[in-house]
């Protein structure tokens, strides 16, 4: 049976949808996806502090994934899944991307130890981790789901689709209130 596109369309148009991206994640991609969204946030987007708010937090999201596809990807596939959502009051960011069983039990402590810290316990965490220095097997120092935190309003939401005992889809979801609104 042929999908109805339109009704595709009608949905991306309801929920505000600016990017909706699935593909493979590296460089080139990131670059473009984040050229769309500081374009879409030059036009839209009259506070600077918000404008630059946005761009940072995408940043860190569509890093995150590229470093965190899995190792032995060509199994499962090396794509992921970026998308940005604009309404009046706010700003959705949300990836994803296939994990192993194995991965998913450290993905969810640290972003839930992540979550239980108040800013300032968040803000000595980060000092902690780059006072620490030491990178993982993935070239990082762990402080991206860190950093998005500091910069959101709100705890990091992620959710695990498992698709069977070896293997889930990872998503990562953050909202970023729109600034002008907060100061009325």
């Amino acid at each position: 049976m042929p999908k109805d596109y339109s009704k595709i369309y009608d949905e991306m148009q309801d929920e505000n949808f600016v990017l909706s991206y699935k593909g493979q994640v590296g460089f080139v991609q990131i670059n473009s996806l984040l050229k769309i969204i500081e374009d879409r946030l030059e036009t839209a987007e009259t506070n600077p502090k918000t404008r630059k708010k946005v761009y940072n937090i995408a940043t860190e999201c569509f890093q995150n994934l590229s470093h965190h596809l899995e190792k032995n990807s060509q199994k499962i596939g090396v794509k992921g899944l970026a998308i940005f959502e604009a309404y009046e009051e706010k700003y959705i960011i949300a990836t994803g991307n296939y994990v192993f069983k194995e991965s998913e039990m450290k993905i969810r402590e640290k972003i839930d130890y992540i979550n239980s810290l108040d800013k300032e316990q968040l803000r000595e965490y980060h000092r902690k981790m780059l006072a620490n220095e030491s990178f993982s097997d993935k070239g990082t120092a762990g402080l991206g789901f860190i950093d998005i935190a500091r910069k959101t309003d709100g705890n990091i939401r992620y959710e695990f689709h498992h698709l069977n005992n070896e293997l889930a889809f990872f998503t990562l979801r953050v909202e970023i209130i729109r600034t002008e609104l907060k100061n009325i």
